[in-house]
């Protein structure tokens, strides 16, 4: 994989075939629908909110808006979803995390509208410094080990969502054996509370400063075990490639290693790439490019 090489081109491969038309509702695709979209949504769901709306990025499922309230208001991030499914797994993920992981803030959902409004983090984080691989994989592991730090009483109410009731494979896993190796490892990692969390659609764009210099991961959903936090581990020495880090496989991985262990998780170096090695093989992943080298 060349250093041109996006985070999206990391994941070849990987793909799970929808049907035509799977999704009733689609976002619209012009910006004068998207807009007329939006409004409705403040208008039903968050009617105390006022301010110029502006279009940041749309796509067949979901809709991202800027909302520049008049001072002394801070911006706010509007995010429409157009899958029923999505929205539910992302409102979940930002509630687990709002205490333990370092995500923008969830301010308020409408289930109406299948609207987010959260934080605006507009500065983008600055990753000339060499701390940043180290930062990013920080980052990471919070997110995916974040339902170990969770309290007793939100444990019990998210039991439906934890890796122990986890499905047999679905239909577009291409090999059930390998599926269930994965979901083993992950047992042995982290137990079987953990609530998978992750998916952060990871690009250097996504990774934002809050005016105290705290740096912020944006974007991210609760997943279902066919997915898993491994998705993000191989996109991972992408990213860092983007924004101008060279930096090997191996030490990806012991970063990701050193910060997950930190935070609570169990993985080795083997159990680890063995994971992946499985990851690979039952989602029909092309490269794991190094990483399990």
């Amino acid at each position: 994989m060349t250093g041109a090489a996006t985070a999206a081109e990391a994941l070849t491969g990987l793909a799970r075939i929808r049907p035509p038309g799977w999704l009733a509702t689609p976002m619209p695709s012009d910006p004068a629908g998207l807009l007329l979209r939006a409004r409705q949504a403040l208008a039903v769901d968050h009617p105390v909110v006022k301010g110029r709306i502006r279009l940041v990025s749309a796509r067949y499922t979901a809709a991202v808006f800027t909302v520049h309230r008049p001072p002394p208001h801070d911006a706010l991030v509007l995010k429409l979803h157009a899958d029923p499914a999505a929205y539910a797994g992302e409102t979940l993920a930002y509630a687990l995390l709002s205490d333990a992981a370092p995500v923008a803030r969830l301010y308020a959902e409408g289930e109406s509208s299948l609207s987010l409004l959260l934080e605006h983090l507009p500065e983008p984080a600055d990753w000339t410094g060499p701390q940043m691989p180290t930062v990013l994989a920080d980052r990471v592991a919070a997110v995916h080990t974040a339902s170990l730090r969770l309290p007793g009483e939100a444990t019990t109410a998210l039991a439906g969502f934890r890796l122990a009731g986890a499905v047999p494979a679905p239909a577009w896993i291409t090999d059930s054996a390998a599926y269930d190796e994965v979901l083993s490892a992950h047992l042995d990692a982290y137990g079987p509370d953990l609530v998978p969390l992750g998916h952060l659609d990871l690009k250097p764009e996504h990774l934002r400063r809050r005016p105290d210099g705290q740096v912020m991961l944006l974007d991210v959903e609760s997943l279902r075990p066919d997915v898993t936090g491994l998705i993000d581990l191989v996109t991972l020495p992408a990213v860092l490639r983007q924004a101008g880090h060279e930096i090997s496989p191996a030490r990806v991985l012991g970063l990701y290693l050193d910060a997950t262990s930190a935070l609570g998780a169990r993985w080795t170096n083997l159990s680890l790439k063995t994971a992946l090695r499985a990851y690979a093989t039952a989602t029909g992943l092309e490269s794991l490019h190094g990483l399990a080298g």
